[in-house]
């Protein structure tokens, strides 16, 4: 299974990491390249898009660094429970350190600034894929991070099959007057390209225009 992508913004007061996906372990390797280039600081927001599994194991690894998870209001129930379930099988760093579980909690949207970087959170309206599915977007970068609303094909020559999610992510942006250029889709194509703006306009039909 490819390692599902993540963004670190160096804020003033700490890191604030956009997913924490797939698992413990590459939770930990995201923090331990989070640490490599933004030495001396500490991780202060892990933002969770969704709680399918495959978009919220790695948050274990954030909460035993102390990070506060941002996610969407309808999880509060489960992440209560699932962070107060014993984790014995395999022990891991959170289950050594019993870090307390932080939460806070979005409805529609949130900002975070430093008065250099901006990060909004957005609820996808009228999702279909998880009720509480939120993306972040970067104003100053034109960057747009996103989980399961479009999933590119692996290589840019190969066609993306009709979804009615692709149209549903551009109709959000469209609604909320986001300026994107790239899109930084968690589960990120094979090759490793630039997602770009088109690209998702393409997949959805509509003429790819600057």
């Amino acid at each position: 299974m490819p390692a599902y992508a993540a963004i670190a913004v160096d804020m003033k007061d700490g890191i604030v990491v956009l997913e924490g996906p797939q698992s413990t372990m590459r939770g930990e390797q995201i923090i331990a390249e989070v640490h490599k280039d933004i030495p001396g600081k500490s991780i202060k927001y892990v933002f969770n898009t969704h709680s399918h599994f495959d978009h919220s194991s790695g948050l274990r690894a954030f909460v035993a660094e102390g990070a506060t998870i941002i996610t969407s209001q309808t999880n509060k129930g489960y992440f209560e429970k699932i962070f107060a379930l014993p984790h014995t099988l395999v022990p891991d760093k959170l289950s050594q350190n019993h870090a307390k579980v932080k939460v806070e909690l979005v409805g529609d949207k949130r900002v975070l600034t430093d008065g250099v970087h901006t990060i909004e959170i957005h609820k996808t309206q009228g999702s279909l894929h998880n009720e509480g599915l939120l993306f972040a977007y970067l104003p100053k970068e034109k960057v747009l991070l996103e989980a399961d609303s479009f999933n590119p094909p692996a290589t840019a020559d190969a066609a993306a099959p009709p979804n009615p999610a692709n149209a549903l992510l551009l109709d959000n942006i469209n609604r909320l007057k986001l300026d994107v250029e790239t899109i930084v889709p968690v589960h990120y194509p094979a090759d490793g390209r630039k997602v770009s703006i088109d690209e998702l306009k393409r997949a959805v039909g509509q003429r790819a225009t600057k």
